[in-house]
């Protein structure tokens, strides 16, 4: 799980430092993947093994970031292509042209490159701590308008700051999503988790060493 690759503009931010993973350690650890031969996989490919308890190639990851951010256009998009990797963008639709994030041509751009963008609701909130009806149309709003702009099937979610629970999730499921991320941390999956699934954090403070345990890799 990734949000900014970029070098954090503030230093005095601590949460910016987290979130942010400078374009040298994003280039390390995709070079550290390449050279150790993991396969980097679509998310949906993941989902279809962890339903049917089918086979996955070997060393097998799921790269995810969050937001929609235009560095993930600019510089990530570009440092995964050097190795034909992909990955999954969750974006804010409503955050879609803003400062620090991409634009609707580069949303669209991205998708048509290859890489998945999922729908990560319409504001950015966390969804737990509101109404049952705001939250469910926060969630099927986005996947609404992001389809229109897309022309085919957003099948993708991610929960802001990670809040959901049993009832979001089901309605997740039942509006028509594949899958839905959470912040939960964790690399092990049964079927009946695909709507909260866990993934691995990578900040600010994650060294390649760091990162190479995450991924369950040899020291690099």
């Amino acid at each position: 799980m990734y949000h900014y690759i970029r070098v954090n503009p503030d230093p005095r931010d601590r949460v910016g430092f987290a979130l942010s993973v400078t374009p040298a350690a994003f280039h390390a650890q995709m070079a550290y993947l390449a050279r150790n031969h993991f396969h980097v996989i679509p998310l949906s490919q993941a989902v279809a093994a962890i339903r049917t308890h089918g086979a996955l190639p070997s060393r097998p990851v799921v790269l995810t970031f969050d937001d929609g951010y235009a560095d993930f256009y600019t510089t990530a998009v570009p440092e995964m292509r050097r190795y034909g990797f992909t990955a999954t963008d969750y974006v804010v639709p409503n955050l879609v042209g803003r400062r620090s994030f991409m634009s609707w041509s580069q949303v669209v751009a991205a998708d048509r490159l290859g890489f998945t963008i999922g729908a990560h609701t319409m504001n950015h909130v966390a969804l737990a701590s509101r109404s049952a009806s705001w939250a469910l149309w926060e969630i099927s709003q986005s996947k609404r308008q992001l389809q229109e702009v897309l022309g085919h099937p957003v099948v993708e979610f991610a929960y802001p700051y990670g809040s959901f629970n049993g009832y979001l999730a089901g309605r997740a499921h039942a509006i028509g999503f594949e899958s839905a991320a959470s912040t939960l941390p964790g690399a092990w999956h049964q079927p009946g988790e695909l709507w909260w699934l866990h993934r691995q954090r990578v900040g600010g403070w994650t060294s390649l060493p760091a990162f190479a345990r995450l991924v369950g890799g040899p020291r690099p």
